[in-house]
């Protein structure tokens, strides 16, 4: 993956006529460059000072001149996603963040870009964009009124495996990915069954299957408590534990694990 540089002609010319493969490009040199997989730690010092945060950080400001009215319906979700990854990590650096996106205020709320004209928070891609603008309690207001312009360039569908799609700084953070229109269903079936295999837990007897805190919090998104069940199950990795909870039935009790938000720096 070549390095973009803000002032190469190739990102001027080409990638610079086109933000969203632009963003994608720098996104993915990014993770190239900097990004431990194995780990899931990255380098935030040294993507502070290299060639990779200025090629994001040009190609995040050629996105207030994009109007992404034009992006396919099947274009949409991979967008945001990507538009959301790379936010995370610009935020970062710009805010100074040294051991958790929680000792910088409100770093969800207040982290943003311009995207066509309009500003989105990550709060408000998250939530507004990828989860469909459900509310994040039930009851809530919704984070975006019925009639925000910003709707109409929202992706039509909602996929619940996007919650292991948004990469989030921290040690609990689903792995860092670039996404593509092109082979979106298994890379979305890839990243849940990456993050899940690092972290499903079947207690001995089968008594509890411990399952991440991010189940809790988006309970609804799944259909409730035996759609978290129903999801959780279908991906046990290990044929023991596939057979433990046949042999119970699937009546298996469902514990939250804690929440890590440390920095993942490595």
């Amino acid at each position: 993956m070549p390095i973009l540089n803000p002032n190469d002609e190739e990102f001027t010319g080409e990638l610079a006529a086109n933000p969203p493969v632009a963003l994608r490009t720098a996104l993915e040199a990014a993770r190239s460059s900097h990004y431990d997989a194995a780990q899931n730690a990255f380098d935030y010092t040294g993507f502070g000072r290299s060639p990779e945060y200025e090629s994001l950080r040009a190609a995040a400001e050629a996105l207030a001149g994009f109007d992404s009215g034009t992006l396919g319906i099947g274009q949409r979700l991979s967008f945001w996603i990507n538009v959301y990854n790379a936010l995370v990590l610009h935020a970062v650096i710009a805010r100074g963040v040294t051991d958790s996106v929680r000792s910088v205020g409100n770093f969800y709320g207040e982290s943003k870009y311009d995207v066509g004209g309009h500003i989105f928070s990550l709060d408000d891609i998250e939530h507004g964009m990828l989860r469909a603008n459900e509310p994040v309690k039930r009851g809530a207001r919704r984070p975006m009124p019925e009639d925000d312009p910003r709707q109409r360039i929202a992706p039509i569908l909602f996929d619940e495996r996007v919650h292991f799609a948004m990469y989030s700084a921290c040690r609990s953070s689903p792995w860092l990915a670039v996404f593509t229109e092109a082979g979106l269903d298994a890379q979305l079936e890839g990243a849940t069954r990456r993050y899940l295999g690092a972290h499903l837990r079947l207690a001995p007897g089968c008594t509890a299957l411990h399952v991440p805190k991010l189940f809790d919090w988006y309970e609804a998104d799944f259909g409730g408590l035996e759609g978290v069940r129903s999801f959780v199950i279908a991906r046990l990795e290990r044929d023991e534990d596939v057979d433990a909870v046949d042999r119970k039935g699937g009546h298996v009790a469902i514990k939250y694990l804690e929440y890590d938000w440390s920095l993942n720096a490595r």
